[in-house]
């Protein structure tokens, strides 16, 4: 049989976030976009499953594997009607695998020690999966960080938080998330670390069914990859997507939140490597090079 010498179909091959190079922390570079897994439970949420989460991100990042793999075809943006280069984002993304199972306290320092490193290296730690421990650990790690939280339960006043409501409360309207975003600049001090936590909980009620604790209240798609889209222009040092249980009963409705928080993730990765888009799918002058 001859060597394929065609790309791979969609769900060959070794997986790794997006078909993105497989790296080591060693390998890792500034400016650097290090995927890295969290297979483990949420020992405080009402379901098991969530250790499943990493994988279940990977395999939806697969269909946007074009936007990272040189080895497909490039993506077209149907409103420009343009192709969109996207080698850099193949040279800057990278997938570290998975923090190896073994007792918690062990869990939690391999975690703190890798996003210290990625941190030092100029470079930005995807963290799929986590829990609000996981989480700590991680602000522990980077130290005198600032946190901004997408969903979840709000832990520090001080912290930037988008949707965090309990339930029972009204959905935010567009103005107030608006004059919550606009706030963005003044909160946001250069001289620290940032972590961001983007929790499946922060989109609207009509999704609430994909997390393990609904609440009323929340954001669409196109609001939460817009503050994505924000915030990584500011020099995110982690990002960590929790929340999300592919344990849960109906196909389609894992399916949509696996989606929704891979398609938000795209608005936050092309902004944190400088692309300046507003969108994924907007071509931009640095991806067109010199004019």
């Amino acid at each position: 049989m001859p060597l394929r010498s065609a790309p791979l179909p969609r769900m060959a091959g070794r997986l790794s976030f997006m078909r993105a190079q497989t790296k080591t922390i060693c390998d890792v570079g500034p400016g650097d976009l290090a995927v890295l897994g969290i297979p483990f439970e949420d020992t405080s949420a009402p379901h098991a499953g969530q250790s499943l989460a990493p994988r279940a991100l990977r395999e939806t990042s697969v269909y946007f594997g074009w936007h990272a793999n040189p080895q497909f075809s490039h993506p077209v943006d149907i409103e420009a009607r343009q192709d969109i280069q996207t080698h850099g984002l193949h040279e800057r993304l990278c997938d570290l695998g998975d923090i190896p199972p073994g007792p918690e306290e062990t869990i939690e320092a391999d975690l703190g020690a890798a996003a210290s490193r990625i941190s030092r290296k100029g470079a930005c730690a995807v963290m799929l999966g986590g829990s609000d421990r996981l989480s700590a650990t991680v602000q522990n790690a980077l130290q005198n960080c600032q946190t901004a939280q997408l969903g979840g339960t709000p832990r520090d006043p001080r912290d930037f938080h988008i949707a965090p409501l309990p339930t029972g409360f009204a959905t935010p309207s567009k103005s107030e998330f608006t004059a919550t975003l606009a706030g963005l600049p003044r909160w946001r001090d250069r001289s620290k670390p940032l972590f961001v936590r983007f929790d499946l909980s922060v989109f609207e009620t009509s999704l609430s069914a994909l997390c393990d604790r609904p609440r009323l209240g929340g954001c669409d798609l196109d609001t939460v990859t817009q503050c994505l889209g924000a915030l990584g222009q500011y020099g995110v040092s982690a990002i960590m997507l929790t929340g999300l249980n592919p344990n849960r009963p109906g196909m389609g409705v894992v399916k949509v939140g696996q989606r929704l928080m891979v398609t938000a993730l795209l608005a936050f990765i092309y902004a944190r490597l400088g692309y300046g888009i507003d969108h994924p799918g907007r071509q931009t002058p640095k991806e067109n090079g010199p004019t």
